[in-house]
């Protein structure tokens, strides 16, 4: 009996078409190498080859980027199926796991992360000593749908149909400051103090599903704004440091010193969520890290967290 003979496939593996997605969500070869992980001629010779064995031209190169060209919008929907297609059947595998054992990744803003998740994961490696934490701090959360991340705390509202979503804590801001700041400017007594004073930005403020409307009002007519980041971190280390006022939450009285809680009036509040695909209900070190994490937002522990504003506690203690 002779053996039947397959008919060559244009992909030699899936990755081909991850390949195409990324550069096509991308826009361009740059960034969707910086996405993945790979160099940018990497990136360029899997297009080449896919459009080659296809037998088509799938992009346009451009001097800005890549455009998809006809026939890579013929295929693009049918890709899309296939990764989640393929996506679903590596979440059903890793959901046969029941071992307390393996990598748990989570996307989180680096604020949250560096001053209240990172000093208490100690006791998560207590109880589970083989799990292994990976946190992946960003303004922008990974995509739990796509295999970006398992776990993602995020503060706007995850559009993704197929994925659990909570919502776990609503996080309050108010203005803070250093007492050295405070001694040399002066202490607002309220927000038309505030515009004579060196304020302090956040891009994310003017990103997520939040309650930004009073700072963001502020921050558009203040004529002192000195300073911009992304960076929670840095922000609140540009605050400590005594370069101006700016807005931190109000858990940081439980977690941060060297600042000082500015009670003027001047409130916002953001809801926070945790979200994941549904199929990692199934796999024990992700239930352990949901409880877990779940763990951290505990209302009765932390009062900061809940939907009522709570005024935090006076700290002056020098950070330095």
């Amino acid at each position: 009996m002779g053996h039947e003979r397959l008919t060559p496939s244009p992909f030699d593996s899936w990755d081909d078409l991850r390949f195409f997605l990324v550069t096509t969500q991308k826009g361009s070869l740059a960034k969707a190498a910086s996405h993945i992980g790979v160099t940018q001629p990497t990136v360029s010779r899997r297009i080449e080859s896919l459009e080659e064995r296809l037998g088509v031209r799938l992009f346009d190169r451009l001097p800005s980027g890549v455009a998809l060209t006809v026939e890579g919008e013929s295929i693009l929907d049918a890709a899309k199926l296939i990764e989640e297609k393929v996506l679903e059947i590596q979440m059903n595998v890793s959901g046969l796991d029941k071992r307390m054992a393996g990598k748990v990744r989570v996307s989180v803003t680096d604020g949250f992360a560096s001053y209240w998740m990172a000093p208490r994961l100690h006791t998560f490696q207590e109880l589970y000593p083989n799990i292994e934490f990976e946190l992946l701090c960003s303004v922008e959360p990974a995509d739990a749908l796509k295999w970006e991340t398992d776990i993602a705390i995020q503060f706007r509202r995850p559009s993704g149909a197929d994925l659990v979503a909570n919502r776990v804590a609503t996080f309050h801001f108010v203005p803070w400051a250093s007492s050295e700041y405070l001694a040399r400017h002066g202490t607002p007594r309220n927000t038309e103090d505030l515009m004579h004073h060196r304020l302090l930005d956040h891009f994310a403020y003017h990103g997520d599903d939040g309650d930004w409307s009073e700072w963001y009002k502020l921050a558009k007519v203040a004529n002192r704004i000195s300073y911009r980041t992304n960076s929670s971190a840095a922000l609140l280390n540009a605050v400590q440091s005594g370069l101006g006022i700016a807005l931190l939450p109000t858990y940081s009285a439980d977690c941060v010193t060297g600042v000082v809680p500015l009670d003027i009036g001047v409130r916002t509040r953001s809801d926070v969520w945790l979200s994941y695909h549904p199929a990692l209900r199934g796999t024990a070190r992700y239930r352990a890290a949901i409880d877990w994490i779940r763990g951290l937002f505990d209302k009765n522990l932390w009062v900061w967290f809940r939907d009522e504003f709570h005024p935090p506690v006076h700290r002056e203690k020098s950070s330095r």
